[in-house]
């Protein structure tokens, strides 16, 4: 049942990152200012008043309304997209406007350095499942589950974050692509952190 469980919730994962606002698990800021748009932009007068010094991202509205649910492998699904989501960003970025690789690219390796242990303990929990499975689940065991295949369910959400992109116009995909710098120094993109419920239930392991 866990197995069923955990291929359910990695799929149900790309919400928070692939759909619109309308249909996500993940509502928009308060402010409406989408993921990635700068705060000069984000609303007449904002810059100068103070009132946005960064850009909003979909990443700090959905740890102001957490749903880890305890489960290890509902969180792990939820946790690990996240994790993802940040190269991808840089990838579908770079895809869209090539100018801007060489930068993306840069500001990744520098999130890397300060994130890139916790990045790897995220990835290693496909080992923990594997491992996990073939201990205590004759039916994973039975059925060839592998994490491989766990990896590949994960990836197929980069696609429905690209389109999510596209979707909202060019001008306003290029906005996001060209705050992707900035926002990797923010506090939201602290992932061990701003997405600590997640972490903590992801930590106790499968059981």
């Amino acid at each position: 049942m866990k197995t069923l469980l955990l291929l359910a919730s990695l799929a149900a994962a790309a919400p928070l990152f692939a759909q619109t606002p309308a249909s996500s698990v993940t509502p928009e800021p308060a402010s409406g200012v989408a993921w990635g748009t700068p705060a000069s932009a984000a609303a007449p007068g904002a810059a100068a008043s103070g009132a946005a010094k960064s850009p909003q991202s979909a990443f700090a509205t959905a740890r102001a309304t957490s749903s880890a649910t305890g489960e290890y492998f509902h969180d792990f699904g939820e946790l690990i997209v996240r994790v993802r989501s940040v190269k991808w960003i840089a990838e579908i970025c770079s895809e869209a406007f090539p100018e801007e690789r060489d930068v993306n690219e840069h500001a990744y390796q520098d999130w890397l350095i300060d994130h890139g242990d916790f990045v790897a303990e995220m990835e290693g929990q496909f080992a923990v499942i594997e491992k996990y499975w073939a201990e205590s689940s004759p039916h994973a065991k039975k059925e060839g589950f592998t994490a491989d295949q766990l990896r590949a369910r994960v990836d197929a959400n980069r696609e429905g974050l690209k389109q999510e992109f596209r979707a909202r116009g060019r001008a306003s995909f290029q906005r996001r692509c060209e705050a992707y710098p900035e926002i990797l120094v923010s506090p939201q993109l602290y992932l061990e952190r701003s997405q600590a419920d997640y972490v903590t239930s992801v930590r106790m392991g499968p059981r």
